[in-house]
């Protein structure tokens, strides 16, 4: 009787925890490249191209309440929203050449404010393979710690295909 009441309180603690959360994975089908996601957020691909500019990527959501334009803005962001958002860019000014490109995982120390971008955003450019690179993430001024943790395991969970 204890055993099963203790292994019962251990599941109960795993269960409640945000690191054992379920996962999905989220692969962009051309470019290959994967993120890991809690199940109970909800992932949205975008692309969208304004004259020769172009860029394709995903935003996942904590919330089934964000609306999001295929230019990864908001038309709608809850106050208690978190959101990740990856995309690459074509088109514009070309790509650093030769650059070595980032080190993975992304440290959050690696984001930089946006200032003047409701919802408040976090933002980290990137070169990988020659293509240029946005990582963004998104946290309402009264999301929790928990669900901006689950943002940042996001980030770290980052995989682009070895060429």
């Amino acid at each position: 009787m204890l055993r099963t009441l203790a292994l019962a309180m251990i599941a109960v603690t795993l269960g409640a925890c945000g690191e054992h959360e379920k996962l999905a994975r989220y692969r962009e089908p051309r470019d290959g490249w994967t993120v890991s996601y809690p199940v109970s957020m909800i992932p949205r691909a975008i692309g969208y191209s304004k004259g020769m500019l172009s860029d394709r990527g995903v935003v996942i959501s904590s919330s089934p309440r964000v609306r999001v334009t295929d230019e990864a803005a908001f038309s709608r962001f809850p106050r208690d929203a978190v959101a990740f958002g990856l995309f690459r860019s074509f088109g514009g000014p070309a790509a650093g050449a030769g650059e070595a490109g980032d080190t993975f995982p992304l440290d959050r120390a690696a984001f930089t404010p946006v200032r003047g971008a409701p919802p408040p955003k976090l933002e980290h450019d990137m070169t990988m393979g020659g293509s240029r690179w946005a990582v963004r993430v998104w946290f309402g001024p009264d999301a929790s710690s928990e669900d901006k943790e689950k943002v940042w395991r996001i980030v770290r969970s980052i995989r682009f295909p070895q060429h």
